[in-house]
């Protein structure tokens, strides 16, 4: 399903909030940042009933999880894109490369047996302001 198209499920007012959270945030929160942020609307939403929500949301190709750390991130971008992670504090943005998301392309048609339908990149490094921090000790 295309993330334009509209799910088979029940828009409840908790996953409007959600979605609506995720799609005018910038990053990629973690389950602690949506609910902090949606609790301003929803003041009486659980922790508990966020996290089911981004689970059930992720299922029903609405938001996309990535991991970081043993830390579960989501976002409602589904324009193809790429990953900076810092391995010192997690830090993740998103890196478009038009030419790494062809060169990706290029390389997964000559897969058999499997078709591939997207491709995500996750580098992984030390981000500028962990690098500076190092520097200074």
């Amino acid at each position: 399903m295309k993330p334009t198209e509209k799910a088979d499920m029940k828009y409840t007012n908790q996953r409007v909030e959600i979605l609506d959270f995720l799609r005018e945030h910038e990053g990629h929160p973690t389950v602690d940042d949506v609910y902090d942020g949606v609790r301003k609307k929803l003041t009486r939403i659980s922790k508990a009933t966020v996290y089911k929500n981004l689970k059930f949301l992720t299922e029903k190709g609405l938001l996309e999880e990535v991991n970081v750390k043993g830390v579960s991130r989501f976002e409602a971008n589904f324009i193809p894109h790429h990953h900076l992670i810092c391995r010192e504090c997690g830090m993740m943005e998103d890196f478009n490369s038009e030419q790494l998301l062809d060169y990706s392309m290029k390389i997964a048609e000559e897969i058999d047996g499997f078709t591939i339908v997207s491709t995500s990149t996750n580098f992984y490094g030390i981000c500028k302001k962990c690098k500076e921090c190092k520097e200074k000790t």
